[in-house]
């Protein structure tokens, strides 16, 4: 008897096999599998070794389910030790596996209908000399209440098919060895109520620019291989067939788990020759062909997405989802980005991280959990995942996921995915704020050199903004930055904060009013070098524009800007619909010796009635507190927050 969600295996030999028993076209083996309701599908099966074949399939739900054949090529094919024939299964198929909601294109579902809300950590890989490792991430993701991980099948910890075997000039073997290591992943992820972004490639093998394995890559004509570019694995025949068969292989031996999230074509495309060499056409042909070719044969159609910048010309047309990746200064700048090309498909950022790895194990703690609570407010389908799963486990950051995990099963996933952020407003009277805010992108043009930072704090366009500000190597990326600023009745200060400047050196001038204030040169050096560099001009009451300009040779990095007295002590961020909403709320300025504030919330879109705030711990991961509010009609939703002296969380509700 079989409990779900296990699932059904069923194996059985092929003695004198003719041809290649990795290769789908030289040898489609499948098992048809009658459901209890009569129904039958047909699954494909995989070699596992010798003459052993195997079969695995997820049961919808309880009954009796039998093998009724076995097929080569189309033609039925006898076997006399095929076991078991038949399965007794008892229990339901849980939620099933993850699906687009077609009704909904901000959000992931169940094929029961229930919202999936994904919240994690990447583990890509683990140590080389010890397998065991990367299990035991797993476990500990598990246990803090993680939903979601992505995990590249790369060659540097045995986890890649067809490395060791193309080395030893088998390109069309794939090695069982890593197969069953993929086994134990799989299993420990079904284990630990994680579901997997299994990355299929990664850019390294097909660069010679970016983290290049180029030069050890089997496929490598130098090493043996059929291939003089990396650019080539996107045209050539034999790569592509050997790919197909690859992918055949991984559909066949753990296409059955619900427990695969997606199939992600590449890490990080943008890196691979073709892209940095202006022929980005093959790469999207590669795409189209590949998610193609998975969706046709996959049974269980999981989703199929892949990772990049978003600027590479209808690279997501054909995927499931979108999933880009940002290293920059600010966290919540970063996640709470609203690209136009996240409309229409889900996205949640697959890798966040700062874009200084060097930082010290308490900034990145802090990111981590910026990150993490600046993306519940945002339009994403899943909370930014944190790409530093070593720092995760060699610092303990699991109770921040373990907070925020627990924060999205109380507000629930439906809330979640359902609301979309609102402009709300939250005041301090009695305790003037100061307003930080860092670039949401790196490397980039400057498409917007315009910002308005609003009463309340708000920069607009900042998400945008790149973090390097270039000089006159390339004026052409833009130099300058207009804030236009309203300090009110009172004078004040506007601050920028460097974090790197470039080998050939740069001059930063900050102005008011066309006026220039204040100035520092930032001479050249051997390299380019990290600092942590201020420059202040003062700013008298009311409204101005104050220019940020690089006049240098080169660019320099921006850490964040800082307005001070401006807008409100806390900053908010919120999402809603007519019936629920959820909340964070935080310091504008992160000093512990800063006094805890109250502040006055006030929230749009819901509809008239009473509601329940749900206050919650975002350090000890509970509810902290509960109170009452009433939305008049005509009025938006009021409330007064708890003491903050950090940053604080809420779920709404209706009354009962």
């Amino acid at each position: 008897m079989i409990t779900l969600p296990e699932r059904v295996e069923a194996s059985f030999s092929l003695p004198n096999l003719a041809g290649n028993p990795f290769d789908y076209t030289q040898n489609d083996v499948r098992a048809t599998i009658q459901a209890p309701d009569g129904s039958s599908v047909q699954i494909p099966a995989f070699f596992d070794g010798g003459t052993a074949w195997r079969v695995r399939y997820h049961p919808a739900g309880a009954g009796r389910y039998t093998v009724t054949a076995l097929t080569r090529n189309g033609s039925p094919i006898p076997s006399t030790d095929l076991a078991p024939r038949t399965f007794s299964v008892a229990g339901n198929g849980g939620a099933g596996f993850v699906r687009r909601d077609l009704k909904n294109d901000t959000r992931l579902v169940f094929d029961s209908g229930a919202a999936y809300y994904p919240i994690g950590n990447d583990a890509a890989w683990g140590k080389g000399d010890n397998p065991a490792y990367l299990l035991g991430i797993l476990d500990k993701m598990g246990a803090s209440g993680e939903n979601w991980t992505r995990i590249w099948m790369n060659h540097w910890d045995g986890k890649n098919l067809d490395w060791q075997t193309g080395l030893k000039g088998a390109f069309d073997q794939l090695d069982l060895q890593a197969a069953r290591q993929w086994d134990r992943i799989i299993e420990t992820a079904e284990k630990d109520g994680l579901y997997v972004q299994v990355t299929l490639q990664h850019h390294g093998p097909y660069s010679t620019r970016v983290n290049s394995n180029w030069g050890e890559n089997p496929w490598n004509r130098k090493n043996g291989g059929f291939l003089d570019t990396p650019g080539e694995f996107f045209t050539n025949p034999r790569a592509r067939a050997l790919t197909k068969a690859k992918y055949r292989y991984i559909i066949a031996r753990w296409g059955y788990s619900p427990h695969i999230l997606a199939w992600e074509l590449f890490n990080e495309v943008q890196w691979c020759d073709p892209i940095y060499d202006k022929n980005s056409a093959i790469v999207l042909a590669w795409h189209r062909e590949m998610a193609a070719f998975l969706r046709e044969q996959d049974p269980n159609h999981h989703l199929v997405t892949t990772s990049s910048d978003t600027h590479i010309a209808g690279l997501y047309d054909g995927m499931d989802y979108v999933q880009p990746h940002a290293y920059p200064p600010d966290a919540v700048t970063a996640v709470t980005a609203d690209d136009p090309v996240y409309h229409g498909k889900p996205y949640f950022f697959g890798e966040v991280g700062p874009g200084d790895d060097k930082v010290s194990d308490d900034a990145k703690r802090r990111f981590l959990h910026d990150a993490l609570w600046g993306s519940f407010m945002s339009r994403s389908a899943g909370a930014a995942q944190f790409w530093y799963w070593d720092e995760i486990d060699n610092h303990d950051f699991y109770p921040v996921l373990r907070a925020a995990a627990a924060f999205t099963r109380a507000a629930t996933a439906e809330t979640l995915t359902r609301t979309l952020p609102v402009a709300v407003k939250v005041a301090t009277p009695d305790t003037p704020g100061t307003t930080s805010a860092g670039p949401g992108t790196g490397w980039g043009v400057i498409t917007h050199a315009d910002l308005s930072v609003n009463a309340s704090g708000e920069i607009s366009g900042i998400s945008e903004l790149p973090s390097f500000l270039q000089g006159m190597n390339h004026r052409d990326m833009g130099t300058t930055v207009n804030f236009h600023v309203d300090y009110g009745v009172h004078a004040g200060t506007f601050t920028v904060t460097l974090k790197q400047v470039s080998k050939a050196g740069g001059h930063l001038v900050l102005s008011v009013d066309g006026n220039a204030a204040a100035n520092r040169d930032y001479p050249g050096g051997d390299a380019d070098r990290a600092v942590t560099d201020t420059l202040s001009v003062s700013v008298p009451a009311g409204k101005h524009i104050v220019r940020v300009e690089n006049t240098g040779t080169d660019w320099l990095v921006i850490d964040h800007f800082t307005l001070s007295p401006y807008g409100s002590a806390l900053r908010a961020l919120a999402k809603a619909d007519r019936t629920h909403a959820v909340l964070w709320l935080c310091r504008t300025s992160r000093d512990s010796n800063f006094a805890a504030v109250v502040g006055q919330v006030t929230l749009p879109g819901l509809a008239p009635g009473r509601y329940r705030i749900h206050w919650w711990d975002t350090t000890n991961g509970r509810e902290s507190g509960i109170a009452d509010a009433t939305a008049a009609p005509g009025r938006d939703l009021s409330f007064t927050t708890p003491p903050v002296s950090g940053d604080v969380a809420a779920y709404v509700t209706p009354s009962r």
